[in-house]
């Protein structure tokens, strides 16, 4: 596997007051169901390769998506129509589409706050929203050439998501490794098409109303590949205690010497010196067999036993969140991984920020 992994800084998104519904607005009976919206954020947007120096030849983003990383990553800013859609339940669904890479590849959607009006850099902190693995698969599988994943919980931002004081920037990223005997070069496929990986679809998919309240988001780590454990960063709450969750994505990679990618890890979570949450890496990829076409079965089976593994194929990251209470000012952040571990070559994926309410 070559994952792409943007490493970032720490870093603080203030918000001002979040949306909520009309001051005159009837309230909701008991039993009224929860109104729902689904709205498409990306259409097929291709990844490209890698390892490439240069952007891909014969193509243009689509109108209102920023291409960075020569194809590898793309951005576009939320409209306030689709902003006054966010609830307090909050999901992103994320559709595979195969095309010449075939292997197993890491991919990321993620989140930039920016003033109004303002162009994002590549180089502006994010927030990782999911994380996720592709399946071994390419464009000839038929329906195995599509896969969209389980909807995945990202109602901790939905408030600064729904912020109308900032503007919002969604992006996809991870890029691929189309290669020399892939299955396009084995078709003779044009050069045009043989330079894509595969392609992504995102919508966002929302139930509820979202409450009043200030939206806060403060990132500790956002995508460290790191080699030594325990992951710690800081919190820097520039106002009063505030209350809300903390959440981690954590992935091993790295498959020399027993590499981080072939364990499973109990993790802990600190914040101040004070245990938070804990949970297991542990994941069990038969179900997620059949989904790779192209794949080694091995790799699908005693996942909990002799052949260990902490992400699968075609799966989800599971991301973790946990309650938290920050006072002002900063606030160490710990992640702890055992076995503690890293070969060399190998690494722990991390991301652990902060979202308040």
């Amino acid at each position: 596997m070559h994952p792409r992994i943007a490493c970032l800084v720490g870093f603080m998104i203030a918000c001002g007051g979040s949306r909520g519904a009309p001051p005159d607005a009837p309230a909701p009976g008991p039993d009224a169901p929860l109104v729902e919206h689904t709205f498409r954020v990306f259409d097929q947007i291709p990844q490209f390769g890698i390892y490439v120096s240069t952007d891909p030849a014969n193509y243009t983003p689509p109108s209102g998506v920023v291409m960075w990383t020569h194809g590898t990553e793309f951005v576009t800013k939320l409209t306030p129509e689709q902003r006054a859609q966010i609830g307090d339940q909050l999901a992103a669904r994320i559709t595979y589409h195969a095309q010449c890479d075939n292997y197993d590849r890491l991919g990321g959607l993620f989140f930039l706050v920016e003033p109004v009006g303002a162009t994002p850099q590549p180089t502006d902190p994010r927030v990782e929203l999911v994380r996720f693995i592709t399946p071994f698969s390419d464009y000839r599988r038929g329906p195995l050439a599509t896969l969209t994943y389980p909807d995945a919980d990202i109602s901790a931002y939905a408030h600064t998501l729904a912020d109308p004081a900032h503007d919002v920037w969604i992006g996809i990223a991870g890029g691929s490794n189309p290669y020399d005997g892939d299955p396009c070069h084995a078709t003779g496929q044009p050069a045009d098409f043989s330079a894509i990986g595969f392609k992504y679809s995102v919508d966002l998919v929302s139930k509820g109303e979202l409450g009043a309240g200030a939206s806060l988001t403060l990132g500790a780590i956002g995508g460290v590949a790191a080699t030594a454990v325990p992951v710690t960063g800081t919190f820097t709450n520039p106002g009063a205690t505030v209350s809300g969750h903390v959440t981690v994505i954590v992935s091993g990679h790295g498959s020399a010497a027993g590499g981080d990618e072939y364990q499973y890890t109990q993790d802990t979570v600190t914040v101040n010196g004070q245990e938070i949450g804990a949970f297991s890496t542990m994941i069990d990829c038969a179900p997620y067999a059949a989904l790779s076409p192209d794949g080694n079965p091995g790799i699908f089976t005693h996942n909990t036993t002799n052949n260990p593994r902490n992400w699968c194929p075609g799966a989800l990251v599971p991301s973790h969140t946990f309650a938290a209470t920050l006072p002002a000012g900063a606030s160490t952040v710990s992640l702890g991984i055992t076995p503690s571990a890293v070969p060399e070559g190998s690494y722990y994926s991390t991301s652990i920020t902060f979202g308040a309410p």
